[in-house]
């Protein structure tokens, strides 16, 4: 009788191993686990330190975490690695805009948009960025670009209803949060700023009615500050002569 060596079982490539991490760090990210999903994105870095996109997915588990410092190396890492990831420098742009630096913000989200020119986030975040800076017009030509390329893009019009609103062209704002309002009944943010112009435009009762959702939304989605603060606009409004 001849006894058959046992045969080893295959040993996962290193790339595979990664991978393997990868996909449990983006399946604990699904359920809301970000601290797990930072591990094992970074157990997959320590594997295969050379994989641009997992430094961006562990950049954006980051981001959603709050760690903007850490995010912003590992976006900057995964561009080291891919000098033309566009979407890394869209989120970059993000990370620096939030951290106060729009000039740098803006020279990311250029560069997003010339390697993707049909990026409508990218579109959307730089009229963002430029109606921090103040320049309005620059501002609706991006966001009216981000709506172009996706109709349905709710923050996009909700954003350009507040540049509109800056400009003071409120007729046009109160579309777009109306616009954003039926595509998604439960933003909050659109019912308390039309009710806002609601107000400065005299109709009170329209007024009241947009406030008094954007409340129950805000109480309902667990966001006491925005929650108070349109209480606070509904008693003055009441307060106010008819």
């Amino acid at each position: 009788m001849v006894i058959q060596p046992v045969q080893a079982l295959p040993v996962p490539s290193p790339i595979a191993h990664a991978a393997e991490w990868v996909r449990q760090g983006a399946d604990k990210e699904k359920r809301g686990d970000l601290a797990g999903a930072i591990a094992a994105y970074t157990q997959a870095i320590q594997i295969n330190p050379q994989h641009s996109e997992t430094y961006l997915s562990r950049g954006l588990a980051l981001y959603t975490y709050g760690n903007l410092r850490r995010a912003f190396a590992d976006f900057n890492q995964a561009l080291k690695l891919n000098p033309n990831h566009a979407k890394a420098f869209y989120h970059r742009g993000e990370v620096r805009s939030e951290m106060g630096d729009l000039g740098g913000a803006l020279t990311d989200l250029n560069r997003a948009i010339q390697l993707q020119p049909n990026y409508p986030e990218a579109f959307n975040h730089r009229g963002i960025v430029r109606a921090e800076m103040g320049d309005m017009n620059a501002a609706i030509a991006d966001i009216n670009q981000a709506v172009k390329l996706r109709p349905t893009y709710t923050d996009a019009l909700y954003n350009r209803g507040k540049a509109r609103t800056e400009r003071g062209d409120t007729t046009a704002a109160i579309q777009d949060y109306s616009q954003a309002i039926r595509l998604n009944a439960q933003l909050a943010e659109a019912y308390g700023s039309r009710g806002l112009i609601y107000a400065q435009t005299g109709d009170k009762s329209a007024a009241l009615r947009d406030l008094n959702t954007a409340a129950q939304l805000f109480q309902r989605q667990g966001n006491p500050e925005h929650y108070q603060q349109t209480l606070a606009y509904i008693q003055q409004i009441q307060a106010s002569n008819p």
